[in-house]
């Protein structure tokens, strides 16, 4: 028995030791990026949104079957602990393409979706939805409706939504004339409004792109987009408020616009958040500012800024003055203390006796009281383009990119992440899973309720202080967390197994 147990308890140890043992991450270190498993080559970089139960769900528009392929949409989670889920095609277009516009999940535990489906004569914007625990079985999914007509390209639409059962897409269209439409529904789905027209371009050459919304913190839906030329020049910015109350569409205005200057740059790429303190517009702009690192006219980041939930705007200026270019896409996101994150692509470029020098890559840079970080650099494998990010629980920020189209050779869609200087929010169990395990509402719900936000007690917040630095970044943590307990008790036995052993003798 004595020998039995100290063979196990060895055995044990050498387990313990043996695991694989990466570099312990720190605070605000990127960690190195990985291709994510089972994306096609040609992908566009997923849709990502983060629920408040530890987990980021991803939608993408990739092509399935063999013989007769379809583009539909593929689904998949992310969480610190456990990495990657399979990837699961969830829905087809009643007609032609599904392409991913948009997700929102809403506080009672239902998943929302828009995608733009049809061809390049005749396309609409479809939604469906699903229990987000049933998110990854295509059977769950709502049969797609069509809410948005006459959509068409160059394909763009937002999906935002509130816990009061409101849902707002906002959508390029042309059924009045190429312009920004917008259909909402105040039942969580079930029901949706006829389109209408709240921006129109007056002009057969130009066209909206890259809608962004955010849900303000007053019952009021902030959101963005550009205007595009037909041969794919930038034009200009603009924003509109939606007073969700009023059903009314108010402060419609042009925040920037290109210098009708050859070689300049034009406004392109918004993306727009709301902190509770300020709206803030970040977008691609031609540098309009004379003896900077930047040459005048070239492409640089700049940010505008509402600080009365976007009645006003300040003047927009050029938080990094000496990164230069334009990648695709860019993203801002709202951690647990509330401050604005902006992650994109650009360069740095200098030139020192005669000797060029690039330094490339994706940044990070966060906005408090008013000032933007110097930003910091992460190295990407291959050379990155439209990078979409999004804060799990408050402290993990994970960023997805896909390899620059222009590259002969492409890799898929990459992804890396880093824990940020901050607490990790409370976790909330979605009401539609404590339904489907049988936890019946309190007593102290109204009947009438269409949701319950339960915290977990026993699921405490995971802390880097909590648990040994050389196991945070270990793949096999999980494992050595829980072998530890089981030592302790096997060590116990060990000891009481020997002391009545000698007693005895």
């Amino acid at each position: 028995m004595h020998r039995f147990l100290v063979q196990i308890f060895i055995g044990l140890i050498v387990i313990l030791f043996n695991a694989p043992q990466v570099k312990a991450q720190k605070i605000n270190q990127w960690m190195p990026d990985e291709r994510v498993p089972g994306y096609l080559d040609g992908t566009f970089t997923p849709f990502l949104l983060a629920d408040q139960n530890r987990t980021v769900h991803a939608f993408a528009s990739q092509w399935v079957g063999d013989e007769n392929r379809h583009l539909a949409i593929v689904y998949r989670q992310w969480s610190l602990m456990g990495g990657w889920t399979k990837p699961v095609d969830i829905l087809l277009s009643p007609i032609e393409e599904a392409r991913i516009q948009g997700a929102f999940l809403d506080s009672s535990g239902i998943m929302h979706l828009i995608f733009w489906g049809g061809s390049s004569r005749d396309a609409y914007i479809f939604y469906s939805k699903a229990p987000v625990e049933k998110a990854d079985i295509s059977s769950a999914w709502s049969e797609p409706i069509a809410i948005g007509e006459r959509a068409v390209e160059p394909s763009s639409a937002s999906l935002a939504g509130d816990d009061q059962g409101n849902l707002i897409v906002v959508y390029t269209g042309n059924m009045d004339g190429t312009g920004v439409y917008e259909v909402h529904s105040n039942d969580s789905g079930e029901h949706w409004s006829n389109s209408r027209s709240i921006f129109q371009t007056y002009d057969l050459s130009l066209a909206p792109y890259s809608l962004d919304t955010a849900m303000g913190h007053s019952g009021q839906l902030h959101a963005t987009w550009n205007v595009i030329t037909n041969l794919g020049g930038d034009n200009s910015v603009h924003y509109a408020k939606y007073d969700i109350e009023k059903n009314q569409w108010i402060e419609l205005v042009m925040l920037n616009k290109r210098i009708d200057i050859e070689g300049y740059f034009g406004p392109s790429f918004p993306s727009i958040v709301d902190n509770g303190e300020n709206v803030v517009i970040m977008y691609n702009n031609g540098n309009p500012f004379i003896g900077r690192p930047v040459n005048t006219g070239r492409p640089v980041q700049m940010v505008s800024i509402s600080e009365d939930g976007g009645q006003t705007w300040n003047d927009p200026v050029v938080p990094f003055y000496r990164h230069l270019g334009r990648s695709g896409e860019h993203t801002l996101v709202v951690d647990g203390n509330h401050v604005i994150h902006a992650i994109f692509i650009q360069r740095i470029e200098s030139s020192v006796e005669g000797e060029n020098s690039v330094i490339g890559g994706i940044w990070h840079s966060s906005l408090q009281e008013g000032v933007w970080s110097n930003p910091d650099r992460f190295i990407t494998s291959y050379a990155p383009h439209d990078v979409r990010a999004v804060i799990s629980q408050g402290n993990v920020l994970l960023a997805m990119w896909r390899e620059d189209p222009g590259t002969e050779q492409q890799h898929g869609i990459w992804y890396s992440y880093t824990i940020l200087d901050g607490p990790e929010l409370p976790v909330v169990v979605p009401p539609t899973q404590l339904v489907d395990s049988s936890v019946a509402p309190t007593s102290s719900a109204p009947s009438n309720s269409s949701f319950i936000l339960t915290k977990i007690p026993e699921t405490p917040a995971i802390s880097l202080e909590d648990v040994p630095s050389e196991i945070v970044s270990n793949p096999a943590g999980p494992i050595i967390i829980a072998i530890v307990p089981v030592l302790l008790v096997l060590l116990g036995v060990v000891v009481m197994y020997q002391y009545y052993r000698s007693r005895n003798e």
